[in-house]
């Protein structure tokens, strides 16, 4: 395939940035899109961003539109637009939720017109690394400056009836004893999402010049993991930890085996620690951040309102997709067919069918796949990730289709630049 890069300059990179930025915010699983702005209204300027971003990539390319609009890439943004339109209109479910979805899928393949997945994974690391920054700041300690009465955020009270203070960039919890990090993210179990995402992306697609890039970013990425609490995040962390030790071959060197013996003497202590604290019942309430890791140890050994809510989705979503196997069912019964339907694939398979799952399963799969590797890694890797998004309901998240459906684009088209064209 053809690229038609932008001319050369600050201005282009930059605006580039501003335009990641923007739809990372206006994505609608942000706070910001769900009370500061509202759904409507970030959704049209997430909409109309995308717009803008197509229009400067024509003006600037417009001698070469029909080169443009002739593409192979033409045809792959043509099949999610079928696939989930096509399912709305042969089960006369007019939802806007398969546009939405469809929207996602067609704007990856489109910014690979072009940009390359490694740079917008370089865009998209700095952009999460100063905000993961940011939110430690922010629920560790500007907090406490508004306990001090030292100033007065604004407040706002999510559907669940939850209170957090608006920072900005970063939404926290109003009571002292919520030490959970949501970031801008409208629950901790999302955050894990982005951050999963950002650390796969900064060891295996980011290629950063310099080694202190990938590990300083890894650092924030992780700390800010396990300031969100989140049991499938800590899960996917420590998994993908012991994949990376290995996978890159750190377990082949004296300071890789150091390293380990380090965090694993670490993470020790800390389980320790919090066992002992639970046995003697010191942990189960108050404001000790040591509880979260206590309540974590709880939600992994009981039968946890949140387990039992995931694993009913499973099933529903399973039912759904056995009675309506080709097109899915209607997207409103499947959504409200439980408590917290929070599969993402296999909401996916329910409401559009095999074909729109399937689609879903392909680019991730192609995205995380290495032939190089064992199989048995390419599963664990698979695992990781797919758990990540299988907590949440992510489907018509641009974030979730974004990297995958470039990758996917990359490795089906070989890539050309104009001049060579």
């Amino acid at each position: 395939m053809k690229q038609y890069p932008f001319p050369k300059g600050r201005f282009w990179p930059a605006a580039f940035g501003v335009m990641l930025f923007a739809l990372l915010l206006l994505t609608r699983d942000t706070l910001i899109s769900s009370l500061r702005l509202g759904f409507y209204p970030s959704q049209l300027a997430m909409l109309a961003v995308m717009v803008l971003t197509g229009l400067a990539f024509l003006i600037v390319n417009r001698n070469r539109l029909r080169e443009i609009l002739t593409d192979k890439r033409m045809l792959l943004m043509a099949v999610p637009l079928g696939l989930y339109l096509l399912a709305m209109i042969l089960k006369r479910d007019w939802q806007m939720m398969y546009l939405s979805i469809a929207v996602c899928p067609v704007f990856a393949v489109f910014l690979t017109y072009f940009t390359d997945s490694r740079r917008v994974a370089r865009a998209y690391l700095l952009i999460l690394a100063v905000l993961s920054a940011y939110s430690l700041l922010a629920t560790y300690g500007l907090r406490h400056l508004v306990w001090g009465d030292v100033f007065k955020p604004k407040i706002w009270i999510n559907p669940a009836g939850m209170w957090f203070y608006d920072f900005g960039l970063c939404f926290t919890g109003t009571e002292p004893y919520w030490h959970r990090n949501f970031g801008l993210f409208r629950e901790p179990g999302v955050y894990q999402y982005f951050l999963i995402l950002g650390l796969y992306l900064n060891h295996y697609t980011a290629n950063w010049d310099k080694p202190w890039k990938t590990w300083l970013i890894s650092a924030v990425l992780t700390l800010t993991m396990v300031s969100t609490f989140s049991v499938p995040g800590m899960i996917e962390l420590v998994v993908f930890a012991a994949f990376l030790f290995f996978d890159k071959g750190y377990h082949r060197t004296k300071q890789g085996r150091r390293t380990l013996a380090v965090l694993l003497a670490g993470l020790a202590a800390v389980v320790l620690v919090v066992l002992y604290l639970l046995k003697t019942k010191r942990i189960l309430y108050g404001n000790s951040i040591l509880f979260e890791f206590g309540d974590i140890v709880t939600r992994l050994t009981t039968d946890s309102e949140s387990l039992v809510d995931r694993i009913n989705a499973y099933f529903t979503d399973l039912r759904f997709f056995a009675q309506h196997p080709l097109l899915g069912a209607k997207f409103h019964p499947v959504l409200h067919g439980t408590n917290h339907n929070t599969t993402s694939t296999l909401v996916l398979f329910a409401a559009t069918g095999v074909f729109g799952g399937g689609l879903s399963v392909a680019v991730w799969v192609k995205m995380l796949w290495d032939r190089n590797r064992r199989i048995i890694g390419n599963l664990i890797l698979l695992g990781i990730l797919f758990l990540s998004f299988n907590t949440q309901n992510l489907v018509a998240d641009l974030f979730f289709w974004l990297f995958p459906c470039m990758a996917f684009t990359e490795q089906v088209l070989p890539k050309r630049t104009k001049e060579e064209g």
